[in-house]
């Protein structure tokens, strides 16, 4: 069952972990592609080690939205590296 959040329930949930530059302004630029497709987080957790911030993303969205949004943070200047990951529901692993 997808998450109560995820409405309608074509939407699937997704799992977006990106490492990037450890910098002030690193957040905001993050998640300026979540707000320009009109996508709001189910939870966000970020983590810094030395020089490099990990950003995961817990989302709903329609599959190609998902990777579009994978994609414009793949391009980002200060992004190392970007996964995204489709997250298994009972109902998804049942399909």
């Amino acid at each position: 069952m997808p998450h109560p959040l995820c409405a309608p329930e074509s939407h699937d949930e997704y799992r977006l972990v990106v490492t990037a530059d450890a910098d002030a302004n690193v957040l905001l630029r993050l998640l300026e592609p979540f707000v320009i497709h009109d996508v709001l987080p189910q939870s966000l957790g970020a983590e810094r080690v030395g020089g490099v911030l990990e950003l995961t993303v817990l989302f709903c969205a329609p599959a190609d939205l998902a990777t579009r949004l994978k994609m414009r943070l793949a391009v980002m200047p200060m992004v190392h590296a970007t996964r995204l990951d489709a997250i298994e529901t009972p109902t998804r692993a049942a399909a």
